[in-house]
């Protein structure tokens, strides 16, 4: 009986044995899973950096160019205001004056009119054609 006694518990020890070998690849199994769950993970969360870090680059260059379309505009509408100042001021009303009394000395004081090229006055019809209407 000590043989079979013996294969018993040698059997019931490599059970054990299996067991734990099996317990221990089931636990080496969860780790990898786990490490590569983490790289997903990190992986993810790169991916997502990389996409936050291109559209805070876009965001900025797109700001950039409102404000500088902004900076040209605030840069026109200061020239026109420069312009509107200067063609108010009493210097370009004399500048204006000295235009007009040079080209009225041009034109001589007949040319020049409040008109400017207005066509000239129409000729008197002719005399036949007054004689009818006042017949």
């Amino acid at each position: 009986m000590d043989e079979p006694m013996e294969v018993v518990l040698e059997t019931e020890e490599m059970k054990a044995e299996l067991e734990q070998m099996t317990q221990q690849l089931e636990e080496v199994q969860q780790r990898q899973k786990e490490q590569q769950q983490q790289r997903l993970r990190e992986w993810d969360s790169w991916q997502i950096w990389q996409q936050l870090q291109e559209s805070l680059q876009l965001q900025q260059e797109k700001l950039q160019q409102e404000q500088e379309q902004e900076w040209q505009e605030k840069e026109l509408w200061e020239e026109e205001d420069i312009f509107l100042e200067q063609e108010d001021s009493p210097e370009q009303d004399t500048v204006m004056d000295i235009k007009v009394a040079a080209v009225m000395e041009q034109e001589g004081p007949e040319q020049t009119s409040v008109f400017g090229n207005a066509a000239p006055p129409l000729p008197p019809p002719p005399i036949s054609a007054t004689s009818a209407f006042l017949t």
